[in-house]
């Protein structure tokens, strides 16, 4: 079976009718960020299947209140006792905005690829024929209201000030969970007393994994914004874990510029000037973020001001987002130092752990997202060399959540929906060019 035939196989086998699991068992709910990436590897061969996708995730899409439209990291649409925190530990029910509501989210969200992934769906769609192309117009014209909705949600409820650098307010809301980069404002959060029981390790070494000190932070901080009514201003003013989060912000300013470039394309009618004036803001402010010590974007901690000086990929996304810095440079450095790729976090910071969760392996989308971002700014030589180094972990170790930087050895989940899609998408394409075939 072809790499090819296996990804297709993976995405099939994860599929509940409507939307993908991340994989089964460890992660068995729709997930955000994971659902738009994996909507372009159902785009390679199941283009009806893949705007479904997409459709699924935005029923979970809160309407009213003010949480009006925001979108969960998970969705619910089934139920598990696989995973933990499910629904119920999210106490989300009857939250104002849920109301209408037939599918249980949870309480944060996660980095919003949505709009930048559906514009990649469409410029398919359009490659494959006029009729394709109009059937995903149409597509995209109805999720256009919950785009809109969900970016003006970033705006409003993460900066309230207009500083241009929206918050985040727990760890799991940047998608990578355990990033050294996290250790200095998560310090100050205080651990759980409750029970509660992981299912995570049932699932994967312990060593691949975050520490249970790190879970008794997150569960404490899931709690306190329960203990809020979910309410931003209230979250804001006074949650112990305020963090600009570089990786967010990069992802959200990419995703609105194709926001904006559909709303013109589909001749959208509807005032989008919220939109630019919030682009000038953070395309202004993002240098407060810049590391002169790693050469490259950081995060910041909200709470104290400080820089969280710390090198981790989503610093590399600035190209990515369009940002003013050259990251040409920084990035050929990371690559001269671990063979496959892109790490999460650079091999040369002490807190470098090659095998556990976001603090040093290769997570392929994200390497996908800043190779597109390194074309971009003309170094089309470096985007290459990361999307030859994917394609290779992909042929030696299969579909894996994310893969050893050092070893190329897959770890993490087993058969995972992102890893095939970004196959699909990104590498299967330049491999068969490689091989000498279509």
């Amino acid at each position: 079976m072809s790499l090819n035939q296996q990804a297709r196989a993976i995405l099939t086998g994860n599929d509940r009718g409507g939307y993908t699991l991340p994989t089964d068992g460890l992660y068995p709910f729709q997930w955000n960020w994971d659902a738009s990436v994996t909507a372009l590897g159902w785009m390679c061969f199941a283009p009806a299947r893949a705007w479904e996708e997409m459709r699924w995730l935005f029923k979970g899409q809160w309407q009213g209140g003010p949480n009006d439209g925001f979108l969960a990291h998970i969705a619910f649409h089934a139920p598990s006792d696989s995973y933990f925190p499910g629904a119920d530990e999210w106490g989300t029910d009857g939250a104002p905005g849920t109301e209408a509501l037939r599918t249980r989210t949870s309480s944060i969200s996660q980095p919003p690829l949505h709009a930048t992934m559906v514009r990649w769906m469409w410029h398919r769609a359009q490659a494959i024929s006029p009729q394709a192309a109009a059937e995903a117009a149409e597509q995209v014209r109805g999720l256009l209201p919950g785009l809109l909705a969900h970016h003006r949600w970033w705006y409003r409820a993460r900066d309230p000030d207009r500083s241009g650098l929206v918050l985040n307010i727990h760890p799991w809301e940047t998608g990578m969970d355990n990033s050294p980069a996290w250790d200095v404002p998560l310090a100050r959060v205080p651990q759980a007393t409750r029970p509660y029981t992981r299912h995570d390790l049932g699932h994967v070494d312990a060593s691949m994994r975050p520490p249970q000190s790190f879970y008794d932070r997150v569960v404490y901080l899931m709690d306190f914004n329960r203990a809020q009514d979910f309410d931003p201003v209230k979250i804001l003013a006074s949650c112990p874990y305020r963090v600009q989060d570089v990786g967010i912000i990069s992802i959200l300013q990419r995703a609105s510029i194709d926001l904006l470039a559909l709303c013109a394309a589909c001749a959208w009618d509807g005032d989008v000037q919220d939109l630019h004036s919030a682009l000038a803001r953070t395309h202004n402010a993002i240098e407060a973020l810049w590391s002169t010590r790693w050469s490259q974007y950081v995060s910041r901690d909200a709470i104290t001001g400080e820089l969280l000086d710390v090198p981790t990929s989503s610093g590399l996304l600035g190209a990515y987002a369009g940002f003013r810095h050259d990251l040409g440079p920084t990035v050929a450095a990371w690559l001269a130092e671990t063979p496959y790729a892109l790490p999460s976090t650079r091999s040369g910071f002490p807190g470098f752990e090659p095998l556990r969760y976001w603090r040093g392996p290769v997570w392929q989308h994200v390497n996908m997202l800043i190779a597109d971002g390194l074309q971009r700014q003309g170094h089309a030589h470096l985007a290459q060399a990361i999307q030859a180094c994917s394609a290779a972990l992909f042929e030696a170790s299969g579909f894996h959540e994310y893969y050893d930087p050092l070893t190329g050895r897959g770890l993490g989940g087993r058969a995972f929906s992102w890893a095939a899609a970004t196959c699909l998408h990104w590498t299967d394409g330049a491999m068969k060019k490689q091989a000498g075939g279509a």
